[in-house]
């Protein structure tokens, strides 16, 4: 909910007012159902396109940048119940199906119109690809009047009045290898490190759009293994918002002694210690620069104790404060 309100915010739309006439609050992720919480997403897209008067801000107000680190969102987005989703493989194409349920209001086409470009630019993510495009898109509304503009953002054909929603891609686009990482090199976009993870976990019940792409892309990638100190670097990330990672805890994920977790990282030039302050900084780096988490919050997704430790810590990893950061990644013209 935090990145939509921050993108619906950038684009004009007086989102905190319209979060609290939907009766959404970040407290609803935990304490809601998912029906109701659902229902209550529908409500706010209902909103943001009347407040609008544009039927296609969908489209627009989605991330124009290469994702990053979704934290918590990230982690919400795997195991989510108010998405549903499936993926068919048939004649070299993958479709992604897609079903937003309700509780008694109906879904509008804008809220599907937004997922529907997180998970494109998830995928162009994880793949490495950017001009990654689908074969085609389909959706069970009615052709609206400005149908061209559909086909316009997602660069190829859209049809309307279909069974269901549904974003098809051609293999060969989602075949890209994920290269692995030497020690000590930054830690790979959110996509793929979700990619690598969710390769190996089991007993993940459900997918969002955007974490069903990830699924895809490892399911279909015939990559190199992943070296072993970027496997814990992305068990890192997904640990961090709990607070410190702790090495026996880390060890035992992976069903292995401590010795074993240490041996290994030291034959790839590396220490424990040494992957949890390079995964905090590269996560740090991609977050201050998209200025979607208050200072505060950051630092408690990055396990920090408190706000202070995280100041000192960015200002021996970039030589500024964390405040500075962010204002130099929204100046005009700054490379996102």
């Amino acid at each position: 909910m935090r990145g939509v309100k921050s993108r619906l915010a950038h684009s004009g739309v007086e989102a905190d007012a319209l979060f609290a006439e939907a009766g959404l609050d970040e407290g609803d992720g935990l304490a809601c159902d998912a029906l109701t919480l659902s229902d209550k997403l529908s409500h706010l897209w209902e909103l943001v396109v009347r407040q609008s008067g544009d039927p296609l801000i969908g489209l627009k107000i989605s991330t124009p940048h290469r994702l990053g680190w979704l934290g918590v969102m990230g982690h919400i987005m795997l195991v989510s119940p108010t998405v549903q989703s499936t993926i068919e493989r048939c004649h070299g194409h993958t479709r992604v199906g897609m079903v937003l349920p309700g509780a008694h209001r109906p879904v509008p086409q804008q809220r599907y119109d937004f997922v529907w470009c997180v998970l494109l630019r998830t995928l162009r993510c994880a793949s490495g690809n950017d001009h990654a495009t689908p074969v085609v898109v389909e959706y069970a509304f009615p052709r609206p009047a400005n149908a061209h503009v559909y086909a316009e953002t997602f660069g190829c054909p859209v049809r309307f009045d279909m069974p269901h929603n549904v974003m098809e891609f051609a293999d060969s686009d989602l075949v890209m290898a994920l290269p692995p990482q030497p020690p000590h090199a930054p830690l790979a976009d959110g996509a793929a490190a979700g990619a690598h993870v969710l390769d190996g976990a089991a007993g993940v019940h459900a997918l969002d759009g955007a974490a069903a792409g990830a699924h895809v892309l490892a399911s279909l990638a015939h990559a190199e293994p992943p070296t072993f100190s970027a496997r814990v670097q992305a068990l890192l990330a997904t640990l961090l918002p709990k607070g410190p990672p702790h090495r026996d805890h880390v060890a035992a994920l992976l069903m292995m002694s401590e010795r074993t977790l240490q041996r290994r990282l030291d034959e790839e030039g590396t220490s424990f210690t040494a992957l949890v302050d390079d995964t905090r900084r590269e996560l740090a780096r991609q977050s201050l620069g998209s200025g979607d988490l208050s200072l505060k919050m950051l630092s408690f997704q990055l396990g920090f104790s408190e706000p202070s430790a995280f100041y000192r810590a960015c200002k021996r990893w970039f030589g500024m404060a964390p405040s500075d950061i962010v204002s130099l990644a929204q100046r005009p013209g700054a490379d996102q």
